[in-house]
């Protein structure tokens, strides 16, 4: 069974290294164009945060957080990416997706204990994507969730989950 989960943890670290070095594509900042639980917030960080549901648009893509719930610890939350771009782009739970409790700590992906339906996959100009990326290691009631549409890029959006 252990070697089961290091050979899977292999596969899942080679696969986003081969995302990060395929992977192109423009992004600026993220707009709300819809929400859908109240208005979006301004944290001590000034880092504009938003609630789940709201539809935000970059340049090229549109990103929802459909849902999030915690359960015994684990962070279970469900994306919508929509590319708008005139070419393909790569999307991956270990590249563009972090997680931290609300004391700041970092939480550990999980991949073994999550609903079917992951964030792992290219997705073709027009097209969409639907699907969960869990966290586990969450000691505290609320959450921030943290998307980087373009690696290495400035832009970052972030939820609060609470």
């Amino acid at each position: 069974m252990n070697n089961k989960r290091v050979r899977i943890t292999a596969i899942v670290i080679v696969l986003s290294i081969a995302v990060l070095a395929c992977g192109t594509t423009s992004t600026s900042g993220g707009e709300v164009v819809s929400t859908a639980g109240g208005d979006t917030q301004a944290a001590p960080s000034e880092a504009t945060t938003h609630n789940i549901g709201d539809v935000i648009q970059t340049s090229d893509q549109t990103v929802i957080l459909n849902s999030a719930d915690i359960v015994g610890g684990n962070l279970v939350a469900n994306f919508t990416v929509e590319n708008r771009g005139s070419s393909s782009i790569d999307i991956g739970p270990v590249i563009n997706f972090e997680a931290r409790d609300a004391e700041g700590t970092k939480l550990e992906l999980e991949i073994f204990d999550c609903p079917a339906g992951n964030m792992q996959s290219r997705i073709l100009a027009g097209d969409k994507l639907k699907g969960n990326i869990c966290w586990k290691g969450l000691t505290t009631n609320t959450a921030r969730i943290y998307y980087t549409p373009v690696i290495f890029s400035s832009t970052i959006i972030v939820w609060d989950v609470k």
